[in-house]
């Protein structure tokens, strides 16, 4: 495996549309879910993050800005790449966007399987379980600290 970099990309660009085709292949499919225009249409205020291998996405996230917090959503890596470190990479690659764009906290709706990865980068729960894309979620915070 080549090094993996990571980068934030331009809503609409290819290496966007290779980032929610990897979204749809990871998170949806399974799931039996589609992204819907619309949906997708809302991501163009949204951060894109990517690691790239070779120049092919292999993982990807999004921040969506709240004041003095951010929403990590749609974390995946690909399904061949999983095991070897990537997400961990990614959210930390998350988590120094935020910071130096002056975020205090991240927050993300982690699902179940998710949970104890999120907990071991320091992600504490809040609230109870809950449904959403027809499977359980968890709500989960960490205070980011400045650079």
């Amino acid at each position: 495996m080549s090094k993996i970099i990571f980068k934030v990309i331009a809503y609409g660009t290819p290496e966007c549309q290779a980032s929610v085709a990897l979204r749809q292949e990871v998170l949806r499919t399974p799931l039996g879910l589609v992204f819907s225009t619309e949906e997708l249409e809302k991501e163009k205020n949204h951060i894109h993050l990517v690691g790239f291998s070779d120049d092919k996405v292999i993982a990807t996230a999004s921040l969506v800005p709240e004041l003095s917090t951010c929403k990590m959503r749609q974390v995946a890596v690909s399904t061949s790449m999983q095991g070897l470190g990537i997400g961990s990479k990614l959210v930390d690659f998350c988590e120094s966007h935020a910071i130096e764009n002056g975020y205090q906290s991240i927050h993300c709706h982690a699902r179940e399987y998710a949970v104890p990865f999120y907990t071991k980068k320091g992600y504490i729960p809040e609230g109870e379980y809950f449904m959403e894309v027809n499977i359980p979620h968890l709500h989960m915070r960490k205070v980011l600290n400045a650079l």
